[in-house]
């Protein structure tokens, strides 16, 4: 049995499981973990527009250095590195700072009055309540807006401010105020906390009392999680878009994202050579290990997360960290062990630019490119903002298990979804041909996005995700083949890498970044909606390029467009393997 087994593929084998056990869980998680920092959907659409497109320049960028040098065995080894560092670095990136404008009140106890015209959110109301259980003597940081009867009380509290004045009318004064959890109260759309004690800037501590009535305006911002978030929903709230947490997070991404299309491209490489051109076909079958370990990882690490947040408000993230350190140590080992085989390069290679015009003149190949765009984009509202749009809509309650939910919908994505279609793709596409697949492709998108809209219950997202299969798990497929039919011959190379050029730098790159605004600006169920109508907009219109195509063809040259099925090499099992290549 074991005595068939190729032991040169095996380490191969590993490196697929454990690069993309390491990296799966990331990058699932994380723009949801962006989004637990405070950045808005508007800024993680914008980081996962930037993403992609690093991603593109930074693999003919290296690979040919590595071509040139001879170096493919000491970038793969080092990018790993540097990938482990770099993913590792964002469990640190602390919170983004939130700043709202508040309403102090003293007369006899002090509190904090937090309002919004439009009503607090029944998750954050019922999360500050549950929070007496948790939050310790949560500590806020104020400035408020002085006055000669804010100095009069604040001489009781401190001698600091006995010789002050309200000579001008502009002046703030500052202190932190420790918050009594067990006293809120929410009243309508306002929720007023009570302070237990106050601390100033030179250490001294009082307990706050007013005999007559004191009432101003301060900026408040608050790091307790509950307290937070409330501050984020009330009126007026301000939050500082390029702080330093925002750059740390952005640049540790950026790297990541390199460093993994690197490492991709020259394990694909290393992956060919070493089957050779006779065993080309094989190439599915050490990929497979990459979705096996995508999707295993996928699902238990949603699990591990909410076990290790029992009791919190917000997602502790750490164990799929450590995860990621785990198997790339070991996927470093493992690659360590592979035999390095120098690609070999053609001398007799056509020029990029020739091959370019070459394609350039084939009209079919434009309506392509058009479709890749939207297939482009709506799956990057898939992979950016699906785990998003289930945090938006969940109750509190449903927050408890909400990453064993987005564990599941990853592990149905992958295994009852992706590779069944995956396999299946040869068949589908003989049968239906690519311009109906890709027209089924779209429709899809759109009944799924328009689903999630009108489903208020996030777990019932699980078997909508069958839709996944249609949807992306043919995306993929359909492209690699079609583009590698409808090109002329010498010009397969480069189409090849246009495809994954406009599906990812312009397709999964401005679907992100129009995501993101829409969803911050108009919320989750519209942003839905509009990518729904805007994938039927975008099938309609690839639909009507093709008929007046088709009927260019047969009347100039009685060509048939409807492209028959061919498998090319990569076609089988390339969806799982992709989503681990946007970047």
């Amino acid at each position: 049995m074991f005595s068939n087994i190729n032991k040169d593929l095996l380490p191969l084998k590993a490196h697929y499981f454990s690069f993309n056990a390491a990296t799966g869980p990331i990058v699932q998680f994380l723009p949801t973990i962006a989004k637990q920092l405070g950045f808005s959907g508007f800024l993680v659409g914008t980081i996962y527009t930037v993403l992609p497109i690093s991603g593109l320049v930074a693999k003919p960028l290296f690979g040919g250095l590595a071509d040139k040098f001879n170096l493919h065995k000491t970038f793969f080894l080092l990018f790993q590195i540097v990938l482990a560092i770099s993913l590792f670095t964002i469990n640190f990136v602390p919170q983004s700072e939130t700043n709202a404008n508040i309403t102090l009140t003293c007369d006899g106890d002090l509190f904090l009055r937090v309002c919004s015209k439009e009503g607090f959110s029944e998750k954050v109301s019922h999360a500050v309540i549950a929070s007496t259980e948790t939050a310790n003597n949560p500590k806020c940081q104020l400035s408020c807006k002085a006055s000669q009867r804010a100095y009069e009380e604040l001489c009781l509290w401190n001698p600091l401010y006995c010789t002050m004045n309200s000579t001008f009318p502009n002046e703030m004064f500052d202190f932190t105020a420790t918050i009594n959890m067990y006293k809120d109260l929410i009243i309508k759309d306002c929720t007023e906390l009570r302070v237990s004690s106050v601390t100033f800037s030179n250490g001294s501590s009082h307990t706050p009392a007013c005999d007559k009535l004191l009432k101003t305006t301060c900026i408040a911002s608050c790091q307790e999680p509950a307290l937070h978030e409330l501050l984020q929903e009330s009126d007026n709230v301000s939050t500082t878009p390029l702080t330093y947490q925002f750059h740390l997070f952005l640049w540790a991404a950026i790297v990541g994202w390199i460093c993994m299309a690197v490492i991709v491209s020259i394990a694909d490489a290393i992956c060919f050579n070493l089957l050779g051109n006779e065993r080309r076909k094989d190439y599915g079958k050490q990929k497979m290990w990459g979705s096996i370990g995508f999707g295993i990882l996928g699902v238990s690490a949603g699990y591990l997360v909410d076990v290790f947040s029992k009791g919190q408000y917000e997602k502790d993230y750490t164990c799929i960290f450590v995860i990621m350190l785990i198997f790339m140590i070991l996927d470093t080992v493992i690659s360590a062990t592979l035999k390095k085989k120098i690609p070999e390069c053609s001398e007799q290679e056509p020029s990029m630019l020739r091959e370019l015009l070459t394609v350039g003149r084939e009209g079919k190949v434009w309506v392509f490119g058009w479709w890749c765009i939207g297939a482009g984009m709506c799956t990057g509202v898939v992979w950016n903002f699906l785990f998003w749009y289930t945090e938006e809509i969940a109750t509190f309650a449903q927050t408890k298990w909400l990453k064993t939910l987005q564990g599941l919908l990853t592990g149905i994505q992958c295994f009852l979804a992706e590779l069944p279609f995956n396999f299946m793709s040869g068949s589908i596409l003989k049968k239906l041909g690519h311009v109906n697949v890709m027209s089924l492709v779209l429709l899809t998108y759109s009944i799924r996005f328009m689903a999630y809209s009108i489903i208020s219950n996030p777990w019932l997202f699980l078997p909508l995700e069958i839709l996944h299969g249609p949807s992306l798990g043919l995306c993929w497929p359909t492209m690699v083949s079609y583009g590698d039919k409808v090109t002329p011959p010498g010009t397969k190379a480069t189409i090849q890498g246009l495809i994954g050029a406009i599906f990812e730098g312009i397709g999964v790159s401005s679907g992100s970044f129009l995501c993101g605004w829409i969803m911050d600006v108009y919320g989750g169920v519209i942003a839905f909606r509009v990518f729904s109508v805007g994938a039927l907009v975008w099938l309609s219109i690839f639909w009507l390029i093709q008929l007046l195509l088709r009927k260019t063809y047969s009347v100039h040259q009685g060509h048939n467009h409807l492209a028959s099925y061919a498998n090319p090499d990569e076609a089988i099992l390339m969806t799982m393997s992709q989503e681990l290549q946007t970047y």
